[in-house]
């Protein structure tokens, strides 16, 4: 049985290497390019907007691929809005406003704290989306630093850029041709950071996750909480492609993602070796579906059940393809799931899996030679042809490794189809919005009031004899600060003070104690003032429960402490 380091060591032979796009949403109270509050909705919309994507031509006039496929996918966009907290800036009726200052500057002191070199300019660009998350079909994004770095494992990591720009919609659902987003996310300021692509194993690519949201968090003007923060991340090996995993919402989901892509892409690479020397060319595939006749489809529909209405059964044979349709890929799946992940996102079934091997009593009534593969599938009569193609494309580009696609995380570290990974075609300038310089003297006051970095406090409380766990939990959960002005204002022990701020008032709040509910100046003001009293940490943590709980004055909470102890 291998262990992680024997699996770490074969993936380094296999030159594993990742990097990380990190989405951290700003916290703000407007949105970024108007003036509409930046909140997340959960209530019923107030109306609903159909839209239709189409793409445009880049600045060189060519056509984005990614768009393309968007397009082939035909999706009727429903949006749900908002009257108070979505403008018709959102649905792309008006120009947009300069964008927030406070953004604007929360995103130049975080690429101060990357040690990045600032723009002079900062230009807005549009970056095509037409997926329908954004509904004017564009992202407006804007760069603000480049080239950073910071400590990381014994030695730097590298940043190539860090953008200030907009977030999309929420997805609601997504089924056949229709697909609806809540628009209470829209356009609520984020910053992307992307590293270099530096880390060697899984484990330094969640390591390499943790170190930059710390960055991020110290500056205490971000969001926190479920979707405020998403990494895109990018994996590689020797002779694949790097493929972006989008969206995970959890650093403890990256690990078994990079792994289990690492081997994915072997295994598509092996793949390819083997059909190299299999005789089969990739010209021997054409995208002719066959049509299933009355007592076929009848047949189809005992075994799998009815396809959804308005769908047919159809059939696409693969000469000599049958036994590479089971060749595994990822654990329980195997290259008929990545054809079936293409046809399900281009073609948009709703009659799922998108694709099935043609069984047995099908294959004798229709001729199909043993070695053939044939797959069936279900399909509006606009989308046949679009899921024989698909599949087509997917199964030539066996032949070629890896294809540069941006895949989605499954349950347990998998990963499936979502779009083609976007080229250079997808970006052209904004005409709406002129440069906007950013001045010395901005810069001198920003830096000015720098947060200090996290390797800067894990030192310096390392020397106070905090432990580690305790540092990573001042940091991650906005308590260094306090830690901070409290330690200079009493005598209390570092590691002792350290836990009260973190393990113990975590323990309150599960209890029904929130000292939060005091707001940070008015709880250092009490910490600082039971020391002076002469109280230990333990007591005061009894004296800020009865406060936070039960409403108690600070001398009411103080005298009840006080008696507890006589009795």
């Amino acid at each position: 049985m291998s262990t992680t380091a024997d699996r770490y060591s074969e993936l380094r032979e296999l030159g594993f290497r990742s990097g990380l796009e990190t989405h951290q949403q700003l916290r703000t109270p407007n949105k970024l390019f108007c003036r509409c509050p930046a909140s997340i909705r959960n209530d019923p919309p107030h109306s609903e907007l159909l839209r239709h994507m189409r793409p445009t031509l880049s600045e060189f006039g060519e056509y984005d691929g990614t768009a393309l496929m968007e397009f082939k996918t035909h999706k009727q966009v429903h949006y749900l809005l908002y009257n108070d907290s979505v403008c018709t800036y959102e649905m792309d009726d008006t120009p947009p406003f300069k964008a927030d200052r406070s953004a604007v500057e929360i995103a130049i002191e975080i690429a101060m704290m990357f040690n990045m070199s600032l723009v002079d300019e900062i230009h807005i660009t549009r970056k095509q989306y037409l997926d329908g998350s954004i509904p004017t079909g564009f992202q407006r994004t804007a760069i603000i630093g480049v080239n950073g770095s910071i400590p990381f494992l014994g030695r730097n990591l590298s940043f190539f850029q860090l953008s200030l720009e907009e977030d999309a919609c929420r997805e609601v659902s997504d089924k056949g041709h229709d697909i609806v987003y809540r628009t209470d996310r829209l356009s609520i300021p984020l910053v992307e950071s992307v590293t270099a692509p530096e880390m060697l194993t899984p484990a330094e690519t969640a390591a390499g996750a943790a170190a930059v949201g710390e960055v991020m968090r110290s500056t205490r003007k971000v969001r926190r909480g479920i979707g405020s923060v998403r990494q895109d991340v990018n994996v590689s090996i020797r002779g694949g492609t790097r493929i972006e995993i989008k969206g995970v919402p959890r650093i403890g989901m990256i690990e078994d993602l990079c792994r289990i892509e690492a081997y994915r892409q072997k295994a598509l690479l092996d793949l390819r070796t083997a059909l190299s020397s299999s005789g089969i060319e990739p010209e021997d595939f054409n995208a002719v579906p066959l049509m299933l006749n009355e007592r076929q489809a009848s047949t189809a529909s005992g075994i799998f059940g009815r396809p959804a209405e308005g769908e047919q059964w159809a059939v696409q044979v693969l000469p000599r393809f049958s036994e590479w349709l089971s060749f595994p890929t990822q654990p329980d799946l195997a290259f008929r799931d990545e054809i079936d992940g293409r046809v399900r996102v281009i073609a948009c079934p709703t009659t799922l899996p998108a694709t099935r091997e043609l069984p047995q009593p099908l294959r004798e009534s229709m001729g199909m030679d043993p070695g053939d593969g044939a797959l069936l599938f279900a399909a509006s009569p606009d989308d046949i042809a679009t899921a024989s193609q698909e599949i087509v494309i997917r199964v030539r580009e066996a032949f070629e490794g890896v294809p540069s696609e941006t895949r989605q995380a499954l349950p347990g570290g998998r990963t499936t189809f979502e779009r083609i990974l976007p080229g250079p075609d997808r970006m052209y300038p904004d005409t709406d919005l002129p440069p906007e310089p950013v001045s010395p003297d901005l810069v001198d006051r920003i830096a000015a009031s720098l947060s200090e970095r996290p390797d800067s406090r894990r030192t310096r409380y390392a020397a106070l004899g905090v432990p580690e766990q305790l540092i990573s939990r001042l940091i991650n959960w906005e308590s260094a600060d306090m830690f901070d002005s409290i330690s200079a204002a009493t005598g209390y022990a570092a590691p002792q003070l350290a836990w009260f701020l973190t393990d113990r008032r975590r323990g309150s709040r599960r209890a029904g104690a929130d000292w939060t509910d005091l707001g940070e100046d008015r709880l250092r003001s009490v910490v600082v003032g039971l020391f002076e009293m002469g109280l230990s940490l333990r007591a005061a943590a009894e004296v800020l429960d009865r406060m936070s709980r039960g409403g108690l004055s600070l001398e009411d909470a103080v005298a009840e402490v006080e008696e507890s102890k006589k009795a």
